[in-house]
Parts: C-alpha cells; sequence; structure tokens
C-alpha cells in the first residue's frame, strides 16, 4: 500500500494566499493525500475560496479557535494518513515532486523525517541536518516535518506557549526517544516576510526553556544554545 499523507493547513483571513497554497497541495504528482484546512471563522472570502473547491481531498472546518495551535490541534484530530505536515496558508510545497520524493525515501519505522524549506524573501535554505547542538537555540521548521501517526496520535501541542509550541512539541519528542531523521529534499517555500515564531518572545516557553533543551539535549547543547542567540542579537540576524 502507498503510503498516504496529510497535510493541514490553519488559518485566518487568508484570502490573498490560500488559493496558492491549495493548489501546490492538491496538484502533487503523488495522490495518496487528505488536505484539512482549520479555518478561525475568517470573514475576508477565504471560506468562500475554500467551498468552491471540488475536490473530495479537501475538507475543512471554520470555526472559532484560542490561537494557532488550538486549531493545528484540532486538524491532528482530524487527520488519518500514515504522516502528516503542517503548511502555512501562505506558503507552498517546493514543487509538485515534492511527497512523491519524500514517499520514495521513507523507511517504514516511526520515526520523525524533515528537510529543509527555502526563506522565500532571503532565498536561502532553512537549515540542514539538525544535530543536539542546534536543538539548543532552533527548532526545525514545522513546514517541513513528516511526523507519522505514531507520534501525531499520541502527542498534541501545549497551547500554553503562544508562539514556540512546536518548539516545545519536538523537545518532548527528543525527550521521550523519538528519532528525527534528516532527508535532503527541500519541502516547502517559507513565506518569511513576517519572520518565524521563534523571533517573538514566549514568556511562558521562556520559564521553563533551559529545563526542557536539557532535558531533550543536555547541558552544553543548552549552553551553546545561549551564546549562539547572544551573536544573533548582536548581529541582529533573526535566525
Amino acid at each position: 500500500m502507498n503510503t498516504k499523507f496529510t497535510i493541514i493547513t490553519v488559518c485566518y483571513n487568508a484570502s490573498a494566499t490560500i488559493r496558492e497554497t491549495i493548489a501546490s497541495v492538491l496538484d502533487q504528482t503523488y495522490q495518496e493525500l487528505e488536505y484539512i484546512v482549520v479555518d478561525g471563522k475568517s470573514n475576508d472570502g477565504t471560506v468562500e475560496i475554500l467551498q468552491d473547491i471540488n475536490d473530495t481531498r479537501l475538507k475543512f472546518v471554520s470555526e472559532e479557535d484560542s490561537g494557532i495551535f488550538n486549531a493545528m490541534n484540532k486538524g491532528l484530530k482530524m487527520a488519518g494518513g500514515d504522516y502528516l505536515i503542517f503548511l502555512g496558508a501562505d506558503d507552498t510545497f517546493f514543487d509538485k515532486d515534492v511527497l512523491k520524493r519524500v514517499a520514495d525515501k521513507l523507511t517504514g519505522c516511526d520515526e520523525v523525517i524533515y528537510g529543509d524549506v527555502l526563506l522565500k524573501k532571503r532565498q536561502k535554505l532553512y537549515n540542514g541536518q539538525f544535530s543536539r547542538w542546534t536543538w539548543g537555540h532552533r527548532n526545525i521548521s514545522h513546514q517541513c516535518i513528516f511526523y507519522p501517526k505514531s507520534v501525531y496520535g499520541r502527542y498534541q501541542y501545549d497551547e500554553k506557549y503562544r508562539s514556540v509550541a512546536d518548539w516545545d512539541y519536538n523537545l518532548r519528542l527528543l525527550t521521550d526517544g523519538i528519532k528525527f531523521t534528516y532527508i535532503d529534499e527541500t519541502i516547502c517555500i517559507f513565506n518569511d516576510v513576517d519572520g518565524m515564531s521563534s523571533s517573538s518572545k514566549d514568556y511562558e516557553f521562556l520559564k521553563v526553556r533551559r529545563e526542557k533543551v536539557c532535558k531533550a539535549v543536555g547541558f552544553l547543547p543548552y549552553c551553546w544554545g545561549i551564546l549562539q542567540r547572544a551573536k544573533r542579537r548582536l548581529l541582529n540576524e533573526k535566525y
């Protein structure tokens, strides 16, 4: 049997960009997929765009939520694929063959698979294979991570973290011994105009960052992360 992918997009008032996002999913040459859009009760025409699409692989819900990670958790509960990936409402898959190439590289093991994203504005890749040192100061973009059902069916995002619950999610997986495997593939084109979530302050997460990073990858990578964040501030770099 072919691997089935679930792609989830959470959105609110995304009518200016979501058509391109949807097309990049439904035009994939690899057909074993379901596409779930979790809309936060948009009022700009987004829902009408979704209603106009005649494709049984697309299903959507439009209702109020309490934030992006609440919407992402709703998507997790709706998903049924063997692997799941989140794609932003202003992002697109890199090309039409992305899922096909990823499917060809899956091992069938219960491990998380990830690649790279192309930063649209800066035209550079983010960010290669992660080591325990990398985890000390940044997160893999969730637009390039494929979670197996054995993972996404058991773990949800902690909604008390407003901007980096995805980093917390991955650190919890690492702490529990879940393997992350890198594949040399560019998965999506990421709209970096507004920056990544890790560039904003998540004060609830900051209270526990040391404990979580140290538990997941060790004290020395945490210390290395302090130095790397200080370097980025000095050079006025986001990531």
